[in-house]
């Protein structure tokens, strides 16, 4: 039986990255279901993040905005804004980990057992040794399914294409909109060349994963519609998770990504989570791993380090307007104004780079153009408690904070 110091099951952003950082200090696997290096999603991330991590190469357009339209309201997100070749982007990745001597294959996580301080990982071509385990499987992650460990999740549901098509007289921009449909779809555009482009449709959905598939008819309606002579040259789809789980890390195992649920409420973007958190979730198992620390506890409390529990909480209070806002009339034209109301610091709803004033200031200026009557009505009674005594808790903050830094003004 092989023996390697960590596992790591999933070769998307979550495992790639974690072991790119790990490999040039431990002996590391990684096992990967899928040919690795390939998927079906697409991402846009932002200057400064690229140029920080190193991906620069996989940069394909560069955008100075990202536009979201409501059936009254447009919010133009001031941003360095890039669209990125994904699969590129899992390239470099596998290179960088393999140059550092890690070992990657196309084999299925089957099972694990424990033995002798560590896990004993069986795939449907062998048996593997390892002191730790960190599953980065995404959703499909048969560790949580065999624990139960899910305790809340929302899903953002995506199915698309990219599509090549005729150069356009005005090109596309990096841009969300909503159909406006009975189903509350919305669509994703990510600009890839002059004749190419990433469209998807997505949904939102509430206590379940979804099935991207189940979008099929509703995409080929709308590409019908944009590019009627266009074709698909490859597809896209997928299902962005954000909820909780019951534990974050079991003995000598611990869940990264997806599987970790580590994708903010209301903010779509597990692709850009990763690029923040891969880093100090490295730096954590290193610790672990040099003193043999590797029990659920300490595991969990590194875990905890890539979460602030203020921003989780006010997450979630997005999450629930992102949910049940879109089936208003006016489908999101309440966030949109609350994007407006943002102005030039909007972005940092996107980026998830939160300060605690920021928050204080987001949660007023919800309250100011999202009606509590209207909220009300539309958020789930499971929901509205926590809904409302966070926005009471934040309100009551950013007054307090006010009072605070006047008394310090006069007596300064």
């Amino acid at each position: 039986m092989e023996k390697y110091d960590i596992i790591i099951a999933g070769a998307g952003p979550a495992g790639l990255t974690a072991a790119v950082e790990l490999s040039n200090k431990f002996k590391i696997l990684v096992i990967e279901r899928r040919k690795p290096g390939t998927t079906s999603c697409t991402w846009y991330s932002y200057a400064d993040r690229v140029k920080k991590y190193n991906i620069e190469e996989a940069v394909t357009t560069r955008f100075d905005e990202i536009k979201f339209t409501s059936p009254s309201q447009t919010h133009y997100m001031k941003d360095d804004c890039v669209i990125l070749n994904h699969n590129k982007v899992l390239q470099l990745w596998i290179e960088r980990a393999r140059k550092n001597g890690a070992t990657i294959r196309k084999e299925t996580f089957m099972d694990y057992a424990y033995k002798d301080g560590g896990v004993v990982v069986k795939t449907g071509e062998d048996e593997y040794f390892a002191r730790l385990l960190i599953d980065a499987m995404g959703t499909g992650s048969k560790i949580v399914a065999k624990y139960d460990l899910i305790k809340r999740h929302d899903a953002w549901v995506i199915y698309g294409g990219l599509i090549r098509h005729e150069k356009l007289e005005t090109p596309y921009v990096l841009e969300y909109y909503p159909l406006n449909d009975v189903d509350n779809s919305y669509v994703g555009i990510h600009p890839y060349s002059e004749t190419e482009t990433n469209i998807y449709v997505f949904q939102g959905r509430s206590n379940t994963m979804g099935k991207p598939a189940e979008l099929k008819g509703i995409f080929d309606k709308t590409i019908q519609k944009l590019h009627p002579n266009g074709k698909k040259i490859q597809n896209l789809g997928g299902t962005i998770v954000s909820g909780a789980l019951k534990k974050y890390a079991l003995d000598n195992i611990i869940f990264f990504g997806a599987s970790g649920m580590l994708n903010p409420d209301g903010c779509g973007m597990g692709f850009n989570e990763i690029l923040k958190q891969h880093q100090t979730f490295a730096k954590g198992i290193t610790k672990a791993m040099k003193n043999n620390t590797l029990d659920q506890k300490t595991l969990s409390k590194i875990a905890d380090s890539l979460r602030d529990q203020e921003v989780l909480n006010f997450q979630k209070i997005i999450g629930a307007f992102s949910l049940y806002f879109i089936k208003s009339k006016g489908k999101w034209d309440g966030g949109v104004k609350w994007l407006n109301a943002m102005d030039g610091e909007s972005k940092y709803w996107m980026r998830n780079e939160f300060t605690m004033e920021w928050i204080m200031k987001a949660t007023l200026r919800l309250h100011k153009v999202i009606p509590i009557k209207e909220t009300i009505s539309m958020i789930p009674m499971d929901n509205l408690p926590f809904v409302l005594e966070q926005l009471a808790r934040f309100s009551v903050k950013a007054a307090t904070s006010v009072v605070k830094n006047k008394m310090k003004k006069e007596a300064g």
